[in-house]
């Protein structure tokens, strides 16, 4: 039976649940029938999503499937030494994320999943094909190589007989067992190279390895080539001695307490919201090959107190929060809204935006040195970090389930001293966000664990956080010696004047903040009154202003704007009668042109809008530079260059409810509907 077939004889309960597994086909354009939604699922980017989430024992089974082929659950258990029970329950699971499929008790794969898994088995041939292709001397020579009387069998018997004896796995590895160490570094270099390795011919000297291999009965010989392994021997060699279903490992409860995370994941939003303050008012260095460097990341961590603000920064960014500009890194327009919103919310962006993550924003860490955040890296990182969270749910040991990841994550790419320094990480990364306290996930990373991956997750999140995240009012103190003392977080608008009206000059479980004559003068340039900046100020704070910072802002604003300074880009010169046109035409009023002596105009916009719009009102202006000297244009020689198109913004592509797909799909009537399908 086909995959198509099997994806429409599911229900819509089952269809959707293996939807939700495979939730990158939910996004829109979603597959408009079985047909399609095969091609979906076996497509290479989702077929390899599937498989960095399998753990240890459903990786080992789908590759036995792969090497095996069509088989029974019992065939499998055997060549995995496992129990029936262990591999039923790993082969459910496999059908339930769309990776494999049952019909008449034989588990089969897709056909793509297969070329992966047996990709070492491809210069292999079947023993048949090679069998026929031998004479009967040498199969009957094969045949009592592997301990069998070949006496009296005709080529079909031999045929049968050889077939029996190299797929028996005891028999196979008994005669391994006994090759010499010349003979079996050969057969694996063989096996290494998928059948590939230039096995030779055979020698006359009883020492070389094709022979004994041959001799054996593991080579078999014929007249038209070199002697070849068949693929039923080379299959039952890929089952190494780890190669056996195991079952989940059993990880040890933590003996901590639970605890909500509350106070960690209150520090993260504080230290998440400073930085993305700081980046509205001031931007952020930018290196020239992109990213925040080492040196900028220094300046914020002391002038804030801010803990690995690498990790901030990339949490900002995943979370739309922090995005490039011209000049450095900056918040977005979305940062205001999430600014405002309660803590549960808030918190849940960040949470889910670290889960996502591919990287671990504090192990960022190169050959030649480091990529600085937010670049992007490839990694493996989130990977081992998903797979820790949800091998450690429900109360076990964080530290028990970082030495048993190779369980969970069998597909990471990292040696013994990547996976302690990414794993150590992830850990650092969890703690500091509320989500590991100690040796167990807090309640909070519980939530994240369950909620991450479903389509409500930022909204459930949100609000189920809230009840461990209630809402709380900073404190903020105006003091007569002109500073602000602000404990906790303060509001969207406390930060916003503070930023703008005083200097920050300490940070930590309170910050000072100084009004100097500057920073006043910066609010009042900012559009803020006297009165305004009072009325402000005593709103945040909830009571008078101190007498001495009132007597401190009227001051400024006394002298402020008494000197005035207007900005002009392009100035136009010429005769005063030219000069008195151009200012009175009328289809040059958008200029925006003003006069300032008998033969000079100014305008605000660039030289090269001014003459335009001149030459379009008839005149014949020439450009100058600032020293007056007339601009030549140099001529170009072949085809003129075309205009840049505009840069394409991408957005989130919209995703389905996996039941209203399950429907729309059972309903479009795509594939038989078969009976006796698991």
């Amino acid at each position: 039976m086909s995959f198509s077939e099997y994806l429409a004889g599911l229900d819509a309960g089952r269809l959707a649940a293996l939807l939700e597994y495979r939730a990158d086909v939910l996004m829109e354009p979603v597959p408009r029938g079985i047909g399609e939604l095969v091609l979906r699922l076996s497509g290479v980017d989702s077929l390899a999503r599937a498989l960095r989430d399998l753990n240890r024992d459903e990786l080992i089974t789908a590759r036995a499937v792969a090497l095996l082929g069509p088989s029974t659950v019992s065939r499998i258990a055997v060549r995995l030494r496992a129990s029936d029970v262990v591999v039923r329950r790993v082969v459910d699971d496999l059908c339930a994320r769309g990776l494999a499929w049952e019909t008449d008790q034989q588990v089969g794969l897709p056909d793509r999943l297969v070329e992966h898994f047996a990709a070492g088995l491809s210069g292999f041939r079947p023993l048949v094909l090679i069998a026929r292709q031998a004479r009967v001397d040498d199969l009957r020579e094969t045949v009592a190589g592997l301990g069998v009387d070949p006496n009296g069998l005709r080529k079909p018997e031999l045929i049968e007989r050889l077939n029996a004896l190299l797929t028996d796995p005891e028999t196979v590895a008994r005669v391994v067992e006994g090759l010499p160490v010349a003979a079996r570094r050969h057969l694996d270099n063989v096996l290494q190279a998928g059948g590939y390795y230039y096995t030779g011919g055979i020698s006359r000297s009883p020492t070389d390895p094709v022979a004994l291999l041959a001799k054996a009965g593991l080579f078999l010989t014929h007249p038209y080539g070199r002697p070849e392994l068949p693929r039923e021997v080379a299959v039952l060699l890929h089952f190494g001695a780890r190669d056996t279903v195991t079952g989940r490992p059993r990880l040890p409860t933590s003996t901590e307490d639970a605890t909500d995370g509350r106070a960690a994941a209150e520090t993260a939003l504080l230290a998440t919201t400073t930085l993305l303050d700081e980046a509205r008012t001031h931007s952020l260095a930018r290196l020239k090959k992109g990213g925040i460097g080492a040196r900028e990341r220094t300046r914020l961590a002391t002038r804030f107190a801010l803990t690995d603000p690498a990790l901030w920064i990339d949490l900002a960014h995943a979370a739309e929060l922090l995005g490039p500009a011209a000049d450095g890194y900056v918040a977005t327009a979305g940062y205001d809204g999430w600014r405002e919103e309660e803590p549960g919310p808030r918190w849940s962006r960040l949470a889910l935006a670290w889960w996502a993550l591919e990287l671990v924003p504090t192990s960022r860490e190169i050959d030649d040195g480091e990529v600085a955040p937010p670049l992007p890296l490839e990694s493996g990182g989130g990977m081992l970090r998903r797979a820790l969270l949800r091998a450690a749910a429900g109360g076990h040991s964080v530290r028990a389930a970082g030495e048993q990841i190779g369980w969970f994550c069998p597909s990471h790419p990292y040696d013994e001293v990547g996976r302690v320094r990414k794993i150590a990480a992830a850990v650092h990364e969890a703690t500091l966000l509320g989500v590991v306290v100690g040796d167990r996930l807090s309640a909070l990373g519980e939530l994240l664990v369950e909620l991450a991956g479903r389509p409500d997750a930022t909204e459930e999140l949100g609000r189920r956080a809230g009840e461990l995240l209630p809402a709380t009012r900073g404190l903020l103190v105006l003091q007569s010696d002109l500073t602000a003392v602000v404990s906790g977080q303060p509001t969207a608008t406390a930060a916003r004047l503070l930023a703008t009206a005083a200097v920050s000059e300490s940070r930590g479980a309170a910050t000072t903040w100084r009004f100097t004559p500057a920073s006043v003068r910066a609010a009042l340039d900012a559009g803020w009154t006297a009165d305004e900046l009072r009325d402000d100020l005593t709103a945040i704070s909830g009571r008078d202003l101190p007498q001495p910072l009132g007597y401190l802002i009227t001051d400024v604003a006394r002298r402020h704007a008494s000197v005035r300074v207007r900005g002009s880009r392009s100035c136009v010169t010429g005769t005063e009668p030219e000069i008195t046109e151009i200012l009175h035409t009328r289809s040059l009023h958008a200029l925006q042109l003003s006069r300032l002596a008998p033969t000079v105009l100014t305008s605000p916009f660039e030289l090269d809008v001014v003459l335009s719009r001149l030459r379009k009102a008839g005149f014949s202006p020439m450009p100058e530079d600032a020293d007056g000297t007339v601009i030549v244009a140099e001529r170009k020689v072949g085809a003129v260059q075309a205009p840049r198109g505009r840069t394409r913004q991408t957005r989130e592509r919209p995703r389905t409810s996996a039941a209203d797909l399950a429907a729309r799909l059972l309903a479009s009537g795509t594939g038989p509907r078969p009976a006796g399908i698991r």
